[in-house]
């Protein structure tokens, strides 16, 4: 009698460990999808992004609410921020749904989607719910401000994405393109919907006008040209799985020599595009602002430039492309300092 109890004891003991063992993987693969769902959106991309426009706004606009009307007044600003902030999250979604053969050769071990990750059915989901969610946004934004025409930016921008995932980033430049005028466009899109309120401080206080309009301009010119010079990077570094993907990218076409002779001479622009942060100061304003963008801007610079005149193999680029990334972040330190230099 003591046996059979023993066995059935035992028998109870391992089914009970059976059932613990699947519902802790189940809970693990819950657990590692969400986290998938998270990483797919480049959060650190989207902070970066939304720290600009934030600044924009409470640095640059808010400060002249007192003087003229500001078009995103309230909570309407913050909602425009996340709105850019989900067409940035759909286009990274769309961009790893597209493009799973190459990035199983070129990135192995950041993969978000497939085995182990998102299928590509939620994927699909998942990408649509941002889409609608984005799209009820900025027609709210839309109809609030009473500018409908600002809603027909929200499908354009979401349709370059999906056009740049689909097709243009298999294409020498044309998918680089797309990408620096995207970036261009987070504080672009801005100037475009506020841009009453900044010309009625043409009359109001020219010095005010002068400096939002350079500081607009520059970081414009910044955004587009550094996104440029790291996106030629980046097809540089992944020239051998995107050649697998039979991808038709410049490195490809042209040669790893002549797709590194682009990015040296988008580089020297951007170098020259730091004569803008300079417009329109003077006396010790001049002096502290030239010291940040020396030190942030100006040196980083030219270590990348001779980063790409030496770079040789993929750890190269790699390190190239890290440094691009941490000059954009401080180009943000930067632009909050502005206002300041007095």
């Amino acid at each position: 009698m003591k046996d059979k109890i023993n066995t059935i004891q035992s028998k109870c003991k391992i089914k009970f460990s059976a059932i613990c063992d699947k519902r802790h993987y189940s809970y693990r693969i819950l657990n590692l999808n969400l986290i998938n769902y998270i990483k797919i959106v480049r959060p650190k991309n989207l902070v970066i992004v939304a720290i600009s426009q934030i600044l924009i706004y409470l640095v640059y606009l808010m400060p002249q609410r007192e003087r003229t009307s500001i078009e995103l007044d309230g909570n309407l600003w913050i909602l425009f921020v996340v709105d850019t902030l989900l067409i940035a999250a759909g286009g990274y979604v769309i961009n790893d749904i597209l493009d799973q053969k190459a990035d199983m050769l070129n990135k192995p071990g950041k993969l978000f989607m497939g085995k182990n990750g998102i299928s590509s059915v939620k994927g699909w989901i998942y990408y649509f719910i941002l889409v609608i969610i984005g799209f009820a946004i900025a027609f709210y934004i839309a109809s609030r401000i009473d500018k409908l025409l600002l809603l027909s930016i929200y499908p354009t921008a979401v349709g370059f994405l999906f056009l740049y995932s689909k097709y243009f980033k298999r294409m020498p430049l044309l998918g680089n393109l797309v990408v620096s005028l995207f970036c261009a466009f987070v504080p672009a899109i801005i100037w475009y919907a506020e841009f009453d309120m900044v010309e009625s401080l043409h009359s109001i206080d020219p010095r005010s006008y002068k400096l939002i309009v350079n500081v607009f301009i520059a970081y414009i010119l910044f955004a587009f040209l550094s996104t440029f010079v790291r996106e030629v990077i980046k097809d540089i570094e992944d020239v051998e799985g995107d050649q697998k993907s039979s991808y038709q990218t410049l490195p490809i076409q042209a040669g790893i020599g002549r797709a590194n002779v682009v990015a040296l001479f988008f580089s020297i622009l951007l170098l020259l595009s730091y004569g803008f942060w300079f417009t329109g100061y003077i006396g010790n304003q001049l002096v502290y602002i030239g010291l940040v963008v020396l030190l942030g801007l100006i040196i980083p610079t030219c270590i990348i430039i001779r980063q790409i005149y030496l770079a040789k193999s993929q750890i190269d680029y790699s390190s190239i492309s890290k440094r691009l990334k941490y000059l954009m972040i401080s180009s943000l330190f930067i632009f909050l300092c502005i206002p300041f230099m007095k």
